[in-house]
């Protein structure tokens, strides 16, 4: 059984760019650091396995893709996959190359070395962990349902926010341009919910998180395992917002009460 700790406060995951991007990133240095121990430890097993939840889509009906900037464009330089791809900044804040440029993988879920930077939001009392999924990509572009369900939540919390709820699982589209559902909708897997923004937020990105409330607990669900993709053809730049305080990978971060 994997131990996870009880925590009490309730905090949106908010994964920042630097603030100085003057030099060029290709490939950042391990370090491997414990995550603290805080509250009490508790024992935990998802359910996932017995089909209690259903597999879920990604949140778009495109793939992902970025062009490189040119070299003599602001940004910086990570490798995903590989190629060394060139993100554009413009004013703090992704840009895009091109107009078929969609979205990327900017924040994993777990214990990301990015929240221990100086510039980003901290999460001490849950062991600076993110608890979701944090997709940058373009603003405008078509956010859709990751899986069939009732919408329970749609307006403003963290920025414009739609919560779908599928059996005992909340799923959370968080920072949206705008919503186009509302609450009582029965959507699909592929519905159209909103439009990626920047409402509550300051780089561009779909906050997307899983969330269990048992018990009166709410437990933070690792999506990767969850949802149905060939990961290989998805942007992963080697940023420390896709990098892990653990030696763990993606699928393995595991779930925690926050």
């Amino acid at each position: 059984m994997k131990k996870l700790l009880i925590i009490s406060s309730m905090i949106l995951g908010i994964v920042l760019l630097p603030t100085t991007l003057a030099t060029d990133v290709t490939q950042a240095e391990e370090i491997q650091v414990n995550i603290p121990d805080v509250a009490q430890e508790v024992e935990y097993i998802p359910e996932i396995a017995t089909g209690e939840i259903p597999k879920l889509s990604l949140p778009f009906n495109v793939a992902s893709q970025w062009t490189s900037a040119d070299s003599s464009t602001a940004g910086v330089t990570w490798q995903a996959g590989d190629q060394n791809i060139r993100f554009a900044i413009q004013g703090g804040k992704f840009a895009t190359s091109s107009p078929d440029d969609t979205w990327f993988v900017y924040g994993w879920f777990g214990p990301i070395k990015a929240i221990q930077e100086d510039y980003n939001i901290k999460y001490p009392q849950w062991g600076d962990r993110h608890n979701g999924i944090d997709f940058a990509g373009r603003v405008g572009l078509e956010i859709t349902s990751a899986n069939n369900g009732k919408v329970v939540f749609a307006g403003n919390k963290y920025g414009k926010t739609v919560v779908v709820e599928a059996g005992k699982y909340k799923i959370t589209y968080s920072h949206l341009q705008d919503i186009v559902v509302k609450v009582g909708d029965i959507v699909q897997t592929g519905e159209l919910i909103g439009h990626l923004g920047t409402s509550g937020t300051v780089n561009p990105h779909l906050h997307f998180e899983v969330d269990k409330i048992e018990a009166g607990v709410r437990w933070a669900i690792n999506p990767v395992p969850l949802i149905n993709a060939n990961w290989n053809k998805v942007i992963i730049p080697n940023a420390k917002a896709n990098q892990f305080l653990n030696e763990k990978t993606p699928f393995e971060q595991t779930n925690f009460v926050w």
